[in-house]
């Protein structure tokens, strides 16, 4: 692998990221990935860019569509077999300061193809005999990459960077899964970005229908559709240049909540915080991807407010007079952030059931 690490810092741990280059499982090199390993190191992470087996093409020409995912389940173990090098390294020689509490994993094309397997992709999933088959063949959902001590580890994955890449099914996206930011091009030719053959080769649901069931299924999902993008332009071409870096500023948005997210509510003695008042309420869809999010408030009688703070404690939105069921509120103020958001009786006596951490995208 190829490991980018922040200069000059001095935190004790760093989030890591692994990534795997396209190439459709046959081409490729993980020195494709440079400019992204370097990017995600100037922004405090220490990103492995990570050279697995791809399907020998040359002695043995075009694969088909099992020789294919044969080859996709063993780059899938190989970036199981990284996730867990790098707790290893945590807990024995600490080469990288890796926090084994926050790998993240993403890719390009096949390598984002891989990454949305490794993290969706187990044991609880309604899956085809015949990559029942595959999967066994390669060591199980584990893979078979990796040392036996390596193997003792865990290969839990804390979120996907995916760009331009798609899975097999999106019914294996489950609620308890983890997050995904995704990046991808309308008129991708090469992995749909709905529904259809990869590279002529296999069958793939892209990101464009994952998104909005992973939004039905529960995980946290974020998607930058590029309208009328392809499939490699939307990452080197000018035109594409201000949707990028957007993408790139909210996915690492949602990194850095799932890293850094501490409780910045403004310091409150025990004698002046407000009582709580402990009815459920939620607000959703939750990260908040456009100007508008819905406040769910069952069971309550009267009017409450809403006030929402940034991580420096300070308010930043107040709306007054939400009642029971559910109410529409617009967040177009708020920048893209962590935030948290809390609800009082209206004349501010009681706190309802605490605050809800709110991820604005």
């Amino acid at each position: 692998m190829d490991v980018y690490e922040p200069e000059g810092d001095t935190a004790a741990m760093r989030p890591v990221i692994v990534l795997e280059h396209g190439g459709s499982f046959a081409f490729g090199n993980k020195s494709d990935m440079a400019r992204w390993g370097e990017f995600l190191a100037k922004r405090g992470y220490v990103a492995a860019s990570i050279q697995y087996r791809l399907f020998p093409i040359f002695p043995l020409g075009i694969p088909d569509s099992t020789e294919i995912m044969d080859t996709a389940v063993k780059a899938v173990g190989d970036m199981k077999a990284a996730v867990r090098y790098f707790r290893e390294d945590a807990a024995t020689a600490n080469l990288f300061r890796a926090d084994p509490d926050h790998i993240f994993v993403g890719g390009y094309s096949a390598g984002a193809v891989a990454a949305l397997h490794a993290a969706y992709l187990d044991e609880n999933d309604d899956i085809p005999a015949f990559m029942q088959t595959i999967i066994a063949n390669n060591g199980g959902f584990n893979g078979n990459s990796g040392s036996a001590s390596n193997q003792t580890y865990s290969s839990e994955i804390g979120a996907v960077i995916n760009m331009s890449g798609g899975i097999y099914r999106r019914g294996w996206i489950n609620a308890d899964e983890p997050p995904m930011a995704g990046i991808h091009g309308t008129a991708d030719g090469t992995v749909p970005y709905l529904t259809g053959v990869a590279a002529n080769i296999a069958y793939l649901e892209g990101s464009g229908v994952l998104h909005p069931y992973a939004l039905s299924a529960g995980p946290w999902t974020y998607l930058k559709t590029i309208p009328g993008g392809g499939h490699g332009n939307i990452y080197d071409q000018a035109a594409y240049a201000a949707p990028l870096d957007n993408y790139w500023m909210r996915a690492t948005t949602l990194l850095e909540h799932l890293t850094c997210y501490v409780d910045t509510l403004p310091e409150k003695t025990s004698s002046t915080r407000p009582e709580k008042a402990h009815i459920a309420w939620s607000v959703f869809p939750n990260p908040v991807q456009y100007d508008r999010c819905t406040v769910l408030l069952p069971d309550f009688a009267g009017t409450a407010t809403l006030l929402v703070y940034d991580q420096r404690g300070r308010e930043v939105l107040r709306v007054d007079n939400i009642r029971q069921g559910r109410q529409v509120i617009s967040v177009a103020g708020l920048a893209p952030g962590v935030y948290t958001a809390l609800l009082l009786e209206a004349n501010g006596t009681r706190e309802i059931s605490g605050g809800v951490q709110l991820l604005r995208m």
